[in-house]
């Protein structure tokens, strides 16, 4: 009869004995008489390979690893993993499952609805399930629904695949404190769905959406709301806007929002103040015609490190990144990249940015880092501004574009002429080459 791999890393040895040199005997006796709870624990501390194969080490290991508790079944990020392999794990383990993790080919990504099952009937706590195609190359493995009868969950992620509708009475996940999903789709409910999952997942901390998508034909527009008041880590990144919005979150520490395509009415100022804790941002700004940060009066008391993708093309984004600035009074980490696909259309100058200063504007801010800048005019400005008014500052990188039509040499005798407010203040600069 065959046998495939996966059944016998999984089996125990049936292999005639030799005979062992007496060293080997005393080390395998030495083995054998360790209390059966230090076997389990040597062996939930292997990977699931490894675990696997000390049924082969001494006799009294042969079943060891069937029941080891806290044993992670991970396959980690291997495509090539053989499917057989987690059949066979899963019909013989015997204790709940701790961890699952399996990275499913095309041809095998059916497996999943066999393993789900089992895997909520095992109550397992961490799932991980990574689907190796993208949606535009054919459509995404539909999930079972048997997945939100996993009730165990406390750790969710899942790429490249869609989530039906959930059964009445089990829609979130009572124990849920991190979910990501990547290249997901809500096909059935549409951002209802989505909005509802999270709402029924009280304990979540942390929350990741990136690139979902909806069903066909819905208003990218209409708004939804993301109800988490645990949360502490919140990262949305959307190609385009889809309408979220979020209560206040009184325990967020970090947060990450990238959209290259905001509604033309999101409403930042309201978006920010519900943000109002954070201590960690990281912000696509948006363009308007007008400051879409005007009016922005919360201050952001713990926000420590700020990065902002953004341009100093128009008045109206500088305006924006200055009244968050004058904001955040304990700022002490500043990142900007710079959109390269823009030109600058309106010139701004040093008495401009000088107007908008404030006492408590850069007071403690100690890093700098300006990244693919183009260095033109306001771009200057903006870096002469922080040297002359950030008395704390440390240091302060610029890494130029390419193409920047400027030489380093002439930028960097520019620079030098800046007066600066912080006497150990030290600029670094460099020009980016692509290979």
């Amino acid at each position: 009869m065959h046998t495939s791999r996966g059944e016998m890393e999984a089996s125990s040895p049936r292999r005639r004995r030799k005979s062992l040199p007496a060293e080997a005997e005393e080390s395998e006796t030495r083995l054998e008489s360790l209390p059966s709870e230090i076997h389990e624990r040597i062996v939930s501390l292997l990977p699931i390979r490894d675990a696997v194969r000390t049924s082969a080490v001494a006799r009294a290991w042969r079943r060891i690893w069937e029941s080891a508790p806290g044993l992670a079944l991970d396959w980690g990020f291997e495509y090539g993993a053989d499917p057989a392999h987690a059949d066979a794990v899963l019909a013989r383990y015997t204790r709940p499952v701790c961890s699952f993790f399996f990275c499913l080919p095309e041809a095998s990504s059916q497996r999943a609805d066999d393993w789900v099952p089992l895997l909520a009937g095992k109550g397992v706590q961490i799932l991980r399930l990574h689907f190796s195609r993208g949606r535009y190359v054919k459509p995404p493995h539909y999930m079972d629904v048997s997945i939100f009868s996993c009730r165990e969950l406390t750790q969710l992620q899942l790429i490249h695949c869609d989530i039906p509708t959930a059964p009445v009475g089990l829609v979130g996940f009572p124990n849920l404190t991190k979910l990501y999903l990547h290249e997901v789709g809500f096909p059935d409910n549409g951002v209802r769905g989505l909005e509802t999952l999270i709402a029924e997942s009280p304990l979540l901390q942390l929350l990741w959406l990136d690139k979902l998508w909806f069903f066909e034909g819905e208003d990218v527009e209409e708004e939804w709301v993301i109800r988490a008041p645990n949360l502490r880590d919140l990262s949305i990144i959307f190609e385009y806007d889809n309408g979220w919005q979020i209560e206040e979150l009184p325990y967020i520490e970090k947060v990450d929002i990238n959209s290259k395509s905001y509604t033309t009415h999101r409403d930042f100022v309201r978006l920010l103040t519900r943000l109002a804790r954070v201590q960690k941002l990281n912000l696509y700004m948006p363009e308007r015609e007008s400051s879409a940060l005007e009016g922005l009066s919360c201050s952001f008391e713990n926000l420590k490190s700020l990065s902002l993708n953004t341009d100093f093309c128009f008045l109206s984004t500088i305006l924006s990144t200055l009244y968050l600035l004058k904001n955040a009074p304990n700022l002490e980490e500043l990142f900007i990249e710079i959109m390269y696909d823009n030109d600058q259309h309106e010139e701004v100058g040093l008495d401009l940015l000088s107007a908008q200063w404030t006492d408590g504007l850069l007071a403690k801010l100690k890093s700098v880092s300006m990244d693919m800048a183009t260095c033109e005019s306001n771009e200057m400005h903006f870096i002469e501004f922080v040297l002359s008014k950030a008395r704390r500052l440390e240091e302060f990188r610029i890494c130029a574009v390419e193409d920047c039509t400027r030489s380093n040499e002439e930028l960097v005798v520019e620079i030098i002429k800046y007066r600066r407010a912080s006497p150990q203040a030290k600029v670094f600069f460099k020009r980016m080459v692509f290979v």
